[in-house]
């Protein structure tokens, strides 16, 4: 029986967007965005948005639907995106989900524990982080639970969250004791290109970007507020360009900065979706042609 859900991952410039925009034209599917970034307005170039044309032809979901200064988190993408797959499928098409940002997909296909949310503990966190730093509190969670501090290096929006949790709960946050199971009726496909290849596609794209205008995007977000947006300010490449902006980074060390934390990001999406998704179907494509080769397999379990 045909797979009800499609799901497309992998690092960033790993081609899944490419190749989630081609099935959905063959199949008549809708896109359901899986990326923590593509959800703010007018953030477009840096984080890859499909164009305006693209989203004319295809129906997509969970795109340019927030301002900067709203926050969102991996439970509001699970309370947001549950219902649009069900309605989708009730009119008898097919939802891809395509993105990178590894830990709502994690929760959504293999579920997870529900977590305790306080919103004053919350914002008292965010005001330390700002005025004693992430190291500080990294050491803390470390303190408390060796496991989570590691899941969150270099991360700070998480090692807030998780730090939240911990306090909470007293405790370290707990662990699944069974191997999970992927959802029933889903096909996963997670694209990992090789090193070598991803680090010149990464290069590529981030230079195409710049020239595209980035620099003069951020500017504007900045001035409705980006520095500020609980959220949206950890953007990868925009924190650089706010530094190049604050006269932090000369426009000549701008591109290797963003090309550094790029290239770290990826590193770090290559390992969660390497150990965090059993059952995924793998695939290194490093060509158009590849990424053909890819999209007649998924073509041949889909129909």
């Amino acid at each position: 029986m045909p797979p009800d859900l499609l799901v497309i991952l992998g690092p960033t410039a790993s081609g899944k967007s490419e190749l989630a925009l081609r099935l959905a034209r063959r199949l008549g599917a809708e896109i359901l965005s899986c990326d923590s970034m593509q959800i703010y307005r007018g953030m477009d170039i840096g984080t890859a948005k499909p164009s305006r044309d693209e989203l004319a032809e295809v129906p997509h979901h969970l795109i340019d639907e927030l301002d900067l200064a709203d926050d969102f988190s991996a439970q509001d993408f699970l309370d947001q995106v549950k219902p649009r797959i069900d309605e989708i499928r009730s009119r008898g098409r097919l939802p891809i989900l395509a993105g990178g940002t590894g830990l709502y997909a994690k929760m959504l296909l293999y579920g997870g524990e529900s977590l305790p949310h306080d919103p004053a503990l919350a914002a008292s966190l965010r005001l330390r982080l700002e005025s004693e730093g992430a190291e500080a509190l990294f050491a803390e969670l470390r303190a408390l639970d060796a496991v989570a501090s590691e899941a969150c290096a270099g991360n700070p929006r998480r090692l807030l969250r998780a730090l939240e949790a911990v306090t909470l709960l007293g405790g370290p946050l707990p662990q699944r004791q069974t191997a999970p199971q992927a959802l029933p009726g889903c096909l996963q496909m997670i694209l990992l290109p090789d090193a070598a290849d991803s680090r010149q596609r990464i290069e590529n794209r981030a230079r195409l970007m710049l020239r595209q205008g980035w620099i003069e995007e951020v500017e504007s977000l900045r001035d409705q507020g980006l520095e500020q947006a609980p959220t949206a300010a950890q953007a990868i490449g925009y924190r650089d360009i706010l530094r190049h902006l604050r006269g932090e980074l000369s426009r000549s060390d701008l591109e290797e900065a963003i090309l550094i934390s790029t290239r770290q990001y990826a590193k770090r999406q290559r390992t969660w979706f390497r150990h965090q998704h059993p059952g995924a179907i793998f695939a290194s494509p490093s060509s158009t042609a590849d990424l053909a080769d890819v999209e007649q397999r998924l073509l041949r379990q889909l129909l």
